[in-house]
């Protein structure tokens, strides 16, 4: 074989028409859209910390109280939004690759997230839970309708009766007035 010459690659049709499975394929945000996400995840989870102490409680700390369970759930947020803030900031740097769009989920699901906030109490805990379930299926790349439409209700319902009838914990009624 001469150097001008280069070896054919094979074509097997067994390989050629074989799919990419998605555990071969590997999704990484740019670093720069990582490290955005993990500061506002900070300010969210620190904003939230701050609302738990707002909760009054005669008890305290006490793991029977209100306040405990949601100030465990933000400090865990907390602990791993910095995790994932220095993460980000030790990855390497990514050359960015024609119509990269890494950007955009963690937007959409954050800019969700905040309709949310919006949301819940005018429309009930029920709707809003199960439209932002929904929606952030589609946004994460689902294309059954009726399959997120299902789950994201009955997500909803369940946890809805877990918390106000299990826990009793009330949750926004909104139009429904359960």
């Amino acid at each position: 074989m001469s150097t001008d010459e280069r070896p054919e690659p094979a074509t097997d049709p067994a390989v050629a028409d074989e799919p990419v499975r998605t555990a071969d394929v590997e999704v990484e945000a740019s670093r720069t859209v990582r490290i955005v996400a993990a500061v506002v995840l900070i300010v969210l989870s620190g904003t939230f910390l701050v609302g738990v102490f707002d909760i009054r409680s005669p008890d305290g700390l006490d793991p029977q109280g209100p306040r405990f369970f949601p100030l465990l759930v933000t400090a865990a947020w907390l602990v791993l939004s910095v995790a994932y803030l220095v993460e980000g900031l030790r990855s390497p740097r990514t050359t960015k690759q024609p119509g990269d769009r890494a950007w955009f989920e963690p937007v959409a699901v954050s800019a969700l997230l905040i309709l949310y906030a919006f949301l819940v109490v005018p429309l009930g805990y029920m709707i809003a839970t199960a439209l932002l379930f929904f929606a952030i299926a589609r946004v994460l790349g689902s294309r059954n309708t009726v399959r997120d439409a299902v789950v994201a209700v009955a997500l909803a319902v369940v946890v809805y009766v877990a918390f106000t009838r299990f826990l009793d914990i009330s949750l926004p009624e909104g139009v429904l007035g359960l």
